[in-house]
C-alpha cells in the first residue's frame, strides 16, 4: 500500500482468473467506491478488500457490507492479536504474527494481519511494518488457477507469504547463532554476552509468534 491508511479492493472472477482493480486513491472516497463495486459484483466473482491501519470509520463501512461481528471489528482496528480463529456466522477470522529479523540490529520485527474471509468475499487488515498481502497479491496473479478455491485462495497465499517469511528469519537467525558461536570460541576475544541476550529475547519473541498459530491452521481450538 502506498500509504498507511490507503485501501485496496481487488475483485476476482473465480471461473476465469481476471482480476479487476477497484480505484480507491482518495482516502475519504475509497470506502465508498469499494463498496459500490462489492454490491455489484457478478455471481462468480469474490472480493479481496485490503487495509492497512485503518480508522475505525473505514472498518465500521465495511463490516456492515461484509458481515462482521462488532467485537472483530475492534480487533482489526487495534491489532495486536495473539494468533487465533474465532468464526462470527458466516464470516471466519484469523489472527496471525507477521515477522521478519534483522540482522544488523539482531532484532525480529513483528506486525499482525487479521484475515476475515465470507462467502464471497475476504478482508485483510494489516498493522506494522510488514505486510504479506502485496506479495500475496502478487502470487495470485502469477497463478490464476488458485482462484477457482475463490476467497480460500487469497486466506491460502497469505498464510503461505507469511509462513515462507518465519522460515527465511529462521535460517537468519540460525546464521547469526553460528556467526556467535564461531566468535565466542575463537581467540578474538570479544565478549559477546550482551548479543547472546538480546538474540535470545528476539527468539522468545519469534516462537511467540509461530507456535501459537500451528492449531490456528491445523483445526484445532488455540488456549489462551
Amino acid at each position: 500500500m502506498k500509504h498507511a491508511r490507503e485501501i485496496e479492493c481487488v475483485i476476482y472472477d473465480r471461473d476465469s482468473g481476471r482480476s479487476e482493480h477497484v480505484e480507491c486513491e482518495l482516502p475519504d472516497d475509497a470506502c465508498q467506491s469499494a463498496l459500490k463495486r462489492l454490491r455489484d459484483m457478478g455471481e462468480d466473482d469474490f472480493a479481496w478488500v485490503r487495509l492497512a491501519g485503518p480508522s475505525v470509520g473505514e472498518l465500521v463501512e465495511l463490516a456492515e457490507e461484509l458481515g462482521l461481528h462488532p467485537l472483530a471489528v475492534e480487533d482489526a482496528v487495534h491489532g495486536r492479536q495473539r494468533p487465533k480463529r474465532e468464526r462470527f456466522g458466516d464470516v471466519l477470522a484469523v489472527a496471525l504474527k507477521t515477522l521478519r529479523y534483522v540482522e544488523e540490529e539482531t532484532a525480529v520485527e513483528t506486525g499482525d494481519v487479521m484475515i476475515f474471509v465470507g462467502p464471497r468475499s475476504v478482508l485483510t487488515v494489516s498493522h506494522g511494518p510488514i505486510d504479506p498481502c502485496t506479495e500475496a497479491a502478487r502470487r495470485l496473479d502469477a497463478d490464476a488457477d488458485m482462484l477457482s478455491h475463490g476467497p480460500w485462495a487469497v486466506v491460502h497465499a497469505v498464510l503461505d507469504v507469511a509462513v515462507d517469511a518465519y522460515s527465511d528469519a529462521a535460517r537468519r537467525v540460525r546464521a547469526t547463532l553460528d556467526r556467535l558461536e564461531d566468535e565466542v570460541f575463537s581467540t578474538s576475544r570479544v565478549d559477546h554476552t550482551e548479543s547472546i541476550y538480546s538474540l535470545k529475547r528476539e527468539v522468545r519473541e519469534f516462537r511467540d509468534a509461530v507456535q501459537p498459530l500451528v492449531p490456528v491452521v491445523q483445526g484445532r481450538p488455540v488456549h489462551p
